[in-house]
């Protein structure tokens, strides 16, 4: 692992390295070998459930999802849309076995600031999407697939790549056909594990060697670097508040304000009694 980025020009060096090509990008206090989705983190690593359940979980959290969502939505994606309605209880909180990329190295950034802590530093992870790809389009039962469809838009396509029996170990960059305001302010793509059974680095190493396929810039800790790039991130616009609209957001956001008194207060005090 390289030493932590201790500035923003430092930084801005290294997304140089990412100017060309296909690349997505995670902001994550986990090592690079413990990239983790939540149905993960919640399923095996709080309840300790074993892993040969998480299909049976998964298919039982979307049924109560699905059945009920309809009392706080005004609308809801298509039945047979399993992307969509995996993507939207991700997006209200639900464990799931979707894993939150961007193709924005920005938006990584301020996730990976946002979610820095003096005992466990962060870091920005790049994921090389043509290379999984290159990978992926020639497994045997998506060949003829991903050449037809090569965005996996059709469910046919969708049910190989993440429900094929028997279950293929493996990661591919999907999205829901409706987006929500969410995902495209912060552009975002979500890995899909082919096989839940595995954790999610498993299906990563059956792709190829993550080596090859990851690359983790990891972040100083130290207040001063922190400052700096929050500094910088907000003058980008590129905060809680944009990327999480509504008053949520908003209100998130204004732990990032604390370090800068000039923004803390927008009203000047000056002349009020």
């Amino acid at each position: 692992m390289s030493e932590p980025v201790e500035s923003w020009r430092e930084l801005l060096d290294r997304y140089e390295e990412f100017k060309e090509g296909w690349w997505c990008f995670r902001g994550d206090c986990s090592n690079p070998g413990a990239l983790k989705t939540s149905l993960e983190r919640a399923a095996v690593d709080r309840w300790g459930r074993d892993w040969s359940e998480l299909p049976e979980i998964e298919e039982g959290l979307m049924r109560r999802f699905g059945r009920e969502a309809h009392l706080y939505l005004p609308s809801e994606p298509a039945e047979g849309d399993r992307i969509g309605w995996l993507s939207l209880m991700r997006h209200h909180g639900a464990p799931t076995r979707l894993l939150d990329w961007s193709f924005s190295f920005f938006v990584a950034v301020h996730f990976a600031v946002q979610r820095a802590d003096p005992d466990a530093p962060s870091s920005v992870f790049a994921m090389d999407l043509k290379r999984v790809r290159e990978r992926v389009d020639e497994l045997e039962h998506l060949r003829e697939l991903l050449r037809r469809d090569p965005n996996a838009k059709a469910e046919d396509t969708v049910e190989a790549i993440i429900d094929h029996s028997p279950r293929v170990p493996l990661i591919f960059p999907l999205n829901p056909w409706r987006m929500n305001r969410r995902l495209i302010l912060q552009q975002s793509i979500f890995l899909v594990p082919g096989d839940i059974t595995r954790s999610f680095m498993d299906n990563l190493r059956a792709v190829d060697d993550p080596d090859n396929l990851l690359v983790e810039i990891p972040l100083s800790n130290d207040r001063r670097f922190l400052e700096e790039a929050t500094r910088e991130l907000l003058s980008m616009n590129m905060s809680s508040a944009t990327l999480f609209p509504g008053l949520d957001g908003f209100a998130e956001n204004l732990t990032s304000l604390i370090p800068f008194p000039y923004l803390r207060a927008v009203d000047s005090e000056v002349g009020l009694e």
